[in-house]
């Protein structure tokens, strides 16, 4: 019988869905040319892993070579071709089962098959997945009505906890509810108190005796669930390799149950209390579980609420300072005893011992001096030959205005000048008085002209009126630009004269004194500290973002030959010994001093 014969014949007969999906795999790569292993990959609902449902030829550790295309297929949400580089000729191909726009499962197969073979490998997989994709779809819809159902019986559940007035009577409704619905023997909530858990109801026993035999395992297991912060299992039909539980095992000896579940009660990262199941034989199973963590995420904030509701404000805070000072002046609790010694060590070293107090500011520098260079006429930019932070010497051309027309005016009057010189000569050989003063007048008046030309030629060339630097100003991108009389094209400052600008806050700008040092640090030359002494304090407040600044200049004691005018930095001002308490609360006792006044009538 034909290899494929048989592989539809186990596909029709299959049972159960591993089944047909291992026919299905054994059909596929019958079609493929070289096929050497396949996965159909589903996702678990519990973890969101994904997990083989089928392998071909079978389950090896091999398979692990298709994990990175499976991820990639996972995380791109399509088809994947990739080559293997180790072994070339070799083809993994992996395909995404889609249900309602979610990837729910991988078809993953490597092949030893031509590029030209790949697309009716893919088109085999994709009409071949359709039973799969419908399969998981089945599946999908049959979590959600579960889920569904789910949620319906554990808000039922939950609003038990608040039926009655006190706790306890709600708990124990709780656990006899709990125990009807798993179909249990007995069901115990414990709740946690000063990191132990101690029982608080049992199903079916309004009363119970606190110190008996079964009461202890009872919560020695819960604890031995607490500890681990998790779901805890125990059967008597575990297997070799299981994780054992020796608390719950002694339980199940106490109790003769066959099965014990122990569920923390968690409140976001805490666990406040513990619910332990019992059955005589069946196992609980991972519904179980999502049931009961569905039922603990909203049954344990409600526990919690109604404890604290019930213990009272003045209860609460009457334990918790007996419970300290119990630690602290009790027998053991040597961490509690040491943590207090240093706080008292630590108060006293806060009030007692005095600091230099600094006030901080942001730092700005200028220099002492800044020359405006402006343009000296109205005119065109021709040529930029500096720009802002270009160290200059005095009398270095900066930039050059236009002086094409200046020069052609210049002729003009020169020419003018000459003709009434002529003229004049004429008039004065033929003693024309008349016509000599009006010559004479327009002569003076051509003469004066080609001075204002010719000195507005000789202010073309823009020049740098001491050594310094250029800190604004840059026509590099401006060239035939028109400028106006007097606009500022560039400023100069000094190179070696500075004056510190600080910003201090109004908080702070009490404690300033004219002669107090300070040290300065810049963002530029962070590794080089400077001295300086407060000038100046300006009585006049500015506003910057939402708060209000002094300006406060200091003169430096040496300045470093780095430094450079329009650096920033943080300046700290010197204003006296204060204690370390005042330093780090003044500011706090400020602002409720002032929103206390504000307040009182």
């Amino acid at each position: 019988m034909p290899p494929e014969f048989l592989a539809w014949e186990a596909f029709v007969s299959a049972q159960t869905a591993e089944g047909r999906g291992h026919a299905w795999l054994a059909l596929v790569c019958g079609k493929v040319q070289g096929a050497r292993a396949a996965a159909v990959l589903i996702e678990n609902p519990l973890d969101h892993t994904y997990v083989p449902m089928a392998v071909w030829p079978k389950a090896s550790p091999d398979l692990g070579r298709l994990s990175a295309v499976v991820e990639a297929t996972l995380r791109e949400r399509r088809g994947i071709v990739k080559p293997v580089a180790e072994s070339p000729g070799t083809t993994q191909i992996t395909y995404p089962l889609m249900v309602n726009d979610d990837v729910a499962g991988v078809v993953a197969l490597e092949a030893d098959c031509p590029e030209n073979a790949v697309g009716g490998v893919l088109r085999e997989i994709h009409w071949g997945s359709a039973w799969l994709t419908n399969l998981l779809a089945g599946r999908a819809l049959s979590d959600a009505l579960a889920a569904r159902e789910r949620v319906g019986s554990v808000l039922e559940t939950t609003a038990l906890a608040l039926r009655h007035g006190k706790s306890r009577q709600a708990l124990f409704e709780v656990a006899n509810t709990l125990r009807q619905r798993f179909a249990c023997s007995r069901v115990a909530i414990g709740l946690v108190s000063a990191a132990t858990v101690k029982l608080l109801t049992l199903s079916e026993a309004a009363v119970f005796e606190k110190h008996a035999f079964l009461v202890k395992a009872y919560e020695e297991a819960m604890e031995e669930a607490y500890d681990e912060g998790g779901a805890v299992r125990s059967t008597a039909a575990a297997t070799a390799e299981a994780r054992t539980w020796p608390q719950h095992e002694a339980l199940r000896a106490v109790s003769g149950a066959g099965a014990v579940l122990s569920f923390p009660l968690k409140m976001g990262a805490q666990a406040i209390g513990v619910l332990t199941l019992e059955r005589e034989a069946t196992p609980f199973s991972d519904d179980d579980l999502l049931w009961l963590e569905a039922f603990a995420a909203l049954v344990a904030p409600i526990i919690e609420q109604r404890q604290a509701a019930e213990r009272g404000a003045f209860r609460r805070l009457g334990r918790d300072l007996r419970q300290v000072l119990e630690k602290i002046f009790g027998p053991r609790h040597l961490t509690w005893k040491a943590g207090a010694a240093s706080v008292l060590l630590l108060c006293a070293i806060l009030v007692l011992v005095p600091i230099s107090y600094r006030v901080s500011a942001r730092t700005v520098i200028e220099g002492e001096i800044q020359r405006v260079v402006a343009a000296p006429f109205e005119g065109f930019v021709a040529a930029a030959y500096v720009r802002a932070g270009d160290t200059v010497k005095a009398g270095q051309t900066l930039a050059q205005l236009d002086d094409r027309e200046l020069r052609i005016e210049e002729a003009k009057w020169s020419s003018e000048r000459d003709q009434y010189d002529n003229r004049l000569r004429e008039a004065m050989a033929n003693h024309d008085l008349t016509a000599m003063q009006v010559l004479d007048a327009q002569l003076r008046q051509s003469s004066a002209q080609l001075a204002l030309v010719s000195d507005k030629i000789s202010h073309a060339s823009l020049r740098a009126p001491f050594d310094g630097i250029v800190v604004a100003g840059d026509l590099s991108q401006q060239i035939g630009a028109p400028v106006e009389t007097g606009k500022k094209l560039f400023e100069v400052a000094p190179l070696q004269s500075y004056r510190i600008i600080l910003q201090v806050d109004e908080r702070e700008i009490r404690h300033i004194r004219m002669g107090q040092a300070g040290r300065l640090l810049m963002t530029g030359i962070a590794g080089e500290s400077m001295n300086f002494r407060v000038a100046k304090v300006t009585p006049v407040a500015t506003a910057q973002e939402g708060k209000n600044f002094f300006r406060v200049e200091a003169a430096l004691a040496e300045a470093s030959p780095r430094l450079r005018p329009g650096m920033e930095g943080v300046g700290k001002i010197e204003v006296g010994d204060r204690s370390l308490w005042w330093a780090l609360t003044h500011s706090f006792t400020d602002w409720l001093t002032l929103t206390l006044w504000g307040w009182l009538p």
